[in-house]
């Protein structure tokens, strides 16, 4: 998608179709309707203990921009349209008591934000969340990490509905 720029209407000019739909209706369509991904994962990751791991996704719920691959780097949301947008991932691990669980998002890779962190829970599940506002370039891209150190590799927990990564783009 590309996002619209405002127009600066001179005195005189001539008013078209034209020049009213591209200037007004794809403005207001795109505002309607912008970059916006919701991804998940349908079955069990099993990170391993004090090692960072990529989260895939093979389930898109939303992808507006064409944004996301179930096929390829599918852990990866590619910006296809430059923007702030509010980025948000949510992961729930099963019951283990030992050590502490973390949920990160990466930009490009390397660019750790919005780290979320709690110990681990030895009834129910330990659930995290983060969420944060992330400026991408078009090719840039984030990606969602867990980490765990619970001594051995410690599933993720898909009852409550597994895995999730989303975001949608907020301004230019």
């Amino acid at each position: 998608m590309i996002v619209p720029s405002p127009r600066t209407w001179v005195v005189g000019e001539i008013v078209t179709a034209a020049k009213l739909n591209a200037d007004i209706r794809d403005a207001l369509n795109f505002l309607l309707s912008p970059p916006l991904w919701e991804l998940t994962h349908s079955g069990i990751i099993a990170p391993a203990s004090s090692t960072q791991a990529v989260m895939p996704f093979d389930t898109e719920i939303v992808d507006r921009d064409n944004g996301h691959s179930t096929s390829s780097n599918t852990s990866r949301y590619t910006s296809q349209t430059a923007g702030y947008y509010l980025v948000s991932g949510a992961v729930g691990f099963v019951s283990n008591g030992t050590g502490k669980r973390e949920l990160t998002i990466l930009l490009n890779g390397t660019t750790e934000t919005y780290p979320s962190s709690i110990p681990g829970l030895a009834a129910g599940f330990t659930g995290l969340t983060t969420t944060g506002r992330v400026y991408l370039a078009v090719g840039d891209y984030v990606e969602l990490y867990v980490w765990q150190n619970s001594g051995g590799t410690l599933n993720t927990n898909t009852t409550k509905g597994g895995p999730r990564f989303g975001g949608h783009w907020i301004s230019k």
